[in-house]
């Protein structure tokens, strides 16, 4: 049995655009739909990650998922079936030349990074029902109340927030950055899909 999940950071996770200037900015349901740094450093990526049409193999102890072009994902720590049923992701993918393409972690408070080639976007809670919002750029934003996200009229149930959807059984797994859609693509991004060896 395949379990699907969609996970946003925290409550709704952070969202927002990447204007300039410092100091923090309100999150609100218009950066919910427009452009902002999480769609802009996660389009980044679609370059250098693995081929959709792939899928990779996981290594015996569960540390990496090595791909036929040479691509690699690392997990730290390392994949152990079956999966919880909500995993605290932590991994990096590099390109069959070892190059840095994506990394992204979430932390123990909630919060999750995700960093490309060399541009992160962080997002934090704020007291009890608050999150900020920290663009490559240095700019924030925040909502002292991210419940009131998920009002939005684009929330469509948390695959439209900022954050991972992923799908497992007990031999594979899948993951996607969800909220990645724009003018270009209404698709998230397909970041892995890896499958245990066949023994």
């Amino acid at each position: 049995m395949r379990v699907s999940v969609v996970v946003a950071m925290g409550f709704a996770a952070a969202l927002g655009g990447c204007g300039g200037g410092g100091g923090a900015d309100t999150l609100n349901c218009g950066y919910l739909s427009g452009d902002n740094c999480w769609k802009a450093t996660a389009a980044m990526a679609t370059g250098c990650l693995p081929p959709s049409s792939e899928t990779g193999v996981i290594s015996a102890d569960g540390s990496t998922c090595t791909y036929a072009s040479g691509d690699v994902v690392t997990f730290t720590p390392p994949l152990v079936f079956p999966l919880p049923d909500t995993p605290k992701w932590n991994f990096t993918v590099k390109t069959a030349s070892g190059a840095s393409c994506l990394s992204y972690a979430d932390d123990a408070s909630g919060g999750i990074t995700l960093t490309v080639q060399g541009q992160t976007v962080r997002e934090t809670a704020q007291g009890s029902t608050g999150l900020k919002l920290t663009c490559p750029d240095g700019a924030s934003y925040s909502s002292a109340n991210a419940l009131s996200l998920l009002g939005c009229p684009d929330a469509n149930l948390f695959d439209s927030l900022p954050g991972t959807g992923y799908g497992f059984d007990n031999s594979s797994v899948s993951l996607s950055l969800t909220a990645t859609s724009n003018a270009s693509s209404s698709m998230d991004i397909a970041v892995f899909s890896c499958q245990k060896a066949t023994p």
